[in-house]
Order: structure tokens, then sequence, then C-alpha cells
């Protein structure tokens, strides 16, 4: 018996049995042991040990689909923590940003009101000369800070986000090939069963 195998399911080749496999006249218990043992023996799926077992190859990519399916699940479970991390901290950056732009505004319009006089009231706190240059120094330092902060996780944001799209795409493409490998498994066994009842005449 034929099959023919596309080559995104050659791509996905995992265990497998080895070449010297003989299909006895056994019962299918037996054979299906047989089979069982040379795949546990051997790692890799021929073409011609394909022919020899279709069914079993499907089956085994099957599996094969079902455990890259699990990684990506996974894999998307760590992504969407990802982008919630760098979605917090990009608020926090903005927050910062937000409070230290104020202060520098107010401190300016404080300073022009009393016309150089010390000390100089902001947000109901004195400073002289120079805690008022310190906290001026301070908080431009951070709205620097906030800037930048910002910048990386949006690009981080940003490439968590393409990811998780690339892997969306793989996993529906994983799903569409899984059924049509199902589909295949379900025809091989059905001409498998009609084959053992012709052999029965």
């Amino acid at each position: 018996m034929k099959i023919l195998v596309t080559v995104g399911m050659m791509s996905m080749v995992a265990t497998c049995f080895s070449d010297t496999l003989v299909i006895s006249d056994s019962p299918t218990i037996v054979r299906n042991a047989e089979i069982r043992e040379a795949i546990r023996q051997d790692s890799t799926w021929t073409s011609e040990n394909i022919q020899k077992n279709p069914y079993l190859f499907l089956q085994d990519q099957i599996a094969a689909c079902d455990k890259l399916k699990a990684k990506i699940e996974a894999q998307n479970i760590t992504l969407v923590r990802m982008e919630k991390q760098a979605n917090r901290k990009i608020e926090e950056s903005d927050g910062m940003q937000t409070r230290y732009s104020k202060f520098l505004t107010d401190a300016k319009a404080a300073y022009k009101a009393v016309n150089g006089k010390w000390p100089v009231s902001v947000n109901g706190y004195d400073l002289d000369e120079e805690e008022f240059n310190d906290k001026i120094a301070d908080a431009m330092e951070r709205v620097e800070l906030a800037k930048k902060e910002h910048k990386d996780n949006a690009a981080i944001a940003k490439k968590v986000s393409i990811r998780k799209g690339v892997l969306k795409t793989k996993k529906r493409e994983l799903v569409s090939l899984r059924m049509k490998l199902v589909q295949q498994a379900e025809q091989v066994k059905m001409n498998s069963a009609l084959a053992e009842i012709g052999d029965l005449k």
C-alpha cells in the first residue's frame, strides 16, 4: 500500500522503525506488536518504512503535531507575560515622566514668581538655591530615564506582538495539518481493513 506524504509532514518526522522490518502474515495484533517493537529499536522514518506502515507513520506525525502545539501554547503564555510586563513598565515610565515634567513646570513658575529671591516654594516645599538646582537636575534626569524606559519597553512590546502573530499563524497551520493527517490516517485504516477482508476471501 502506498501513500503520498506531503513535504510538511516529512518535515515533522520524529520516531520510526527499521529498514529490516518484515511484515508477516500474522494476525493484526501480532503485526502491530512487531511494528511497535521495530519502531522502538530505530529512530528514522524512511520512504520504504512509511510505505510499509503508513498508519503508524501518520499516528506518529499526529503525536508530533500535538507536541508542537503544546510547545507553541507554552511559548505564547511566556509572550503574554512579557507583553503585560512591558506594558506595565510603559505605564510606570509615562507616570514618572508626567510627574517630573510637572515638577519642572511648577519649579520654573515658582522661580519666576520670586524674582530670584531665596528660598523658592515649590509644591509646598521651601528650597534654597542649592536644593532647588539639585531638584531641577534630578527631575530632568528622571524625565530622560522615563523616556528611555518607555522607548525600550515599547520596542519589547512590539517584538512580542510580532512573535505572537507568528505563533498564531503557525498554530493555525499546525491545526490544519493535523486535521489532514487524521483524515489520511482514517483512510489508511479503512483501506487496511478492506484489504484484510479481501484476504479472507
